[in-house]
């Protein structure tokens, strides 16, 4: 089942809504884990430290009033030691209570321990200086030395292992965020490049079948009606395609009713007119005998002139119906262009020199020979330089040019005339089409010269193409292939 552009619009983002999600929820979950990690470095590694010091603090200023009572015998100082005392014990309890770690719990025990050792050591002097007894005070400071020196080394081992925890907490920190950084860039490049993948992938299976609709409504303007438009694309477009063949099956159809109408019509004229125009010589004959009279004489002149015109109108659409159906027979042999321009020049220059127009001619030198049927570029040029003499007004000029570019020769036909808007260059070898200018009735013409100028052309595996510009003249130009 193909998907609708609404579903594969929809789909395609919620992939990337989720790929993008997924970025953002791992990147939460880091800076989450970042966040505990921090917090236990503030909490409890920074704060031993901190009660190391206070427990140090409050260590020398118990040792200070120790040292003060066993020289000076005062009882104010044995006082303020066993205020440090109980001071030491609060810092202890909230230190303990700070941790659940095993190793910290044990360095705490060790402190405890020794320091209850050092207060009953100085309890017992007191007591014994209080009394005046004598005791061994020699033992009693070697005593109280070495349970401070436990106490300090293991408040140093307390220190040691927090800042050891903060280092260890801080590498781990390091190697995650090197470790999120290349995790979030890998994803984030995933899901760019999906997101890229997903958004080429709707806009191609949009825009590419819209792309050949579009070339195939250009064909059709050209006059290509085949109906072979399969498309692999969403419902909405394919449905769009069958309509479109639809339409170019029923325009083929009405062309080609159209091109059978004229045809029919151009047979069927041709033998009535070719009946009129022989009545006509015969009638203009035996006026010629009787003695007729001028205006007699004038009247059968115009009706044979007008035979003419319909006998040439008709042979324009039986060639150019021909050419369409593919069943014209073209006499191809090699042969030279320059003859064919001078014989069309020569045909020409009496209707030019009644209107002041210069004809002028630009042959190269030694051009080569190409393959064409005489009689079918002679009618190419003579619908060419009779459209320039056509268009051209009084006192102006016609230019015929050939020359050799590119393994081909190139033949261009200007004229000074008023030239042909932008717009309606690219519909004047359609058939049928007239400027608006003679169609004003100022210039008479049929819309089929053109038409036969292109196909002739293509059938000799040319190009034709004209450049212009409205008030500044037109140039038309075609290569042949040598």
């Amino acid at each position: 089942m193909r998907l609708t552009i609404f579903s594969r619009l929809v789909t395609g983002y919620f992939v990337i809504f989720v790929l993008a999600m997924t970025v953002s929820i791992y990147s939460i979950s880091q800076l989450r884990q970042y966040e505990k990690m921090t917090r236990s470095i503030i909490n409890f590694d920074n704060r031993m430290i901190e009660y190391k010091k206070k427990l140090s603090d409050i260590l020398l200023s118990m040792m200070r009033y120790e040292k003060k009572y066993i020289i000076i015998k005062d009882a104010g100082l044995s006082g303020q030691f066993f205020l440090s005392n109980d001071d030491f014990d609060r810092q202890m309890k909230e230190l303990t209570s700070l941790t659940e770690d095993d190793e910290v719990r044990e360095i705490v025990s060790t402190i405890q321990l020794h320091k209850e050792r050092y207060r009953s050591l100085f309890k017992d002097e007191v007591e014994y200086v209080s009394s005046g007894r004598s005791y061994n005070d020699e033992s009693y400071q070697q005593d109280k030395e070495h349970a401070v020196n436990r106490i300090m080394e293991a408040l140093i081992n307390l220190e040691a292992y927090s800042q050891n925890n903060t280092y260890s907490k801080v590498r781990k920190l390091s190697r995650a965020d090197d470790r999120a950084s290349k995790v979030a860039i890998i994803t984030g490049i995933i899901s760019l490049i999906f997101g890229i993948m997903i958004s080429i992938y709707i806009t191609v299976s949009i825009t590419k079948p819209l792309s050949i609709i579009k070339k195939k409504t250009v064909d059709i303007a050209g006059g290509d009606f085949r109906h072979d438009l399969k498309l692999s694309s969403p419902p909405e477009i394919e449905v769009l395609a069958k309509a479109f063949n639809s339409m170019c099956m029923k325009l083929k159809e009405i062309d080609k009713m159209k091109s059978d109408f004229f045809s029919l019509m151009s047979h069927e004229l041709r033998t009535p007119l070719t009946t009129i125009k022989e009545g006509t010589n015969l009638f203009s004959e035996s006026l010629d005998e009787s003695g007729a009279t001028v205006k007699q004489k004038r009247l059968v002149a115009i009706v044979n002139e007008e035979c003419n015109r319909l006998i040439r109108l008709v042979n324009s659409l039986l060639d150019l119906s021909k050419m369409e159906a593919g069943m014209m027979v073209y006499n191809f042999h090699k042969a030279e262009l320059p003859p064919l321009i001078s014989k069309i020049t020569g045909e020409i220059e009496p209707l030019a020199e009644t209107r002041n127009i210069r004809v002028e001619t630009e042959i190269g030198r030694e051009l080569p020979l190409v393959k064409i049927d005489t009689e079918r570029m002679l009618q190419v040029l003579r619908n060419l330089v009779g459209n320039a003499v056509k268009f051209t007004p009084d006192e102006g000029y016609v230019r015929i040019s050939a020359l050799s570019v590119d393994n081909a020769v190139k033949v261009s036909v200007a004229d000074s005339g008023s030239g042909i808007s932008e717009e309606k260059v690219a519909a004047i070898f359609d058939k049928y089409y007239q400027d608006t200018f003679a169609r004003s009735g100022k210039i008479k013409g049929t819309g089929l010269g053109l038409a036969i100028v292109k196909q002739v052309v293509n059938s000799h595996g040319g190009k034709v193409w004209v450049e212009s510009t409205s008030k500044h003249g037109s140039v038309f130009s075609f290569v042949l292939p040598v």
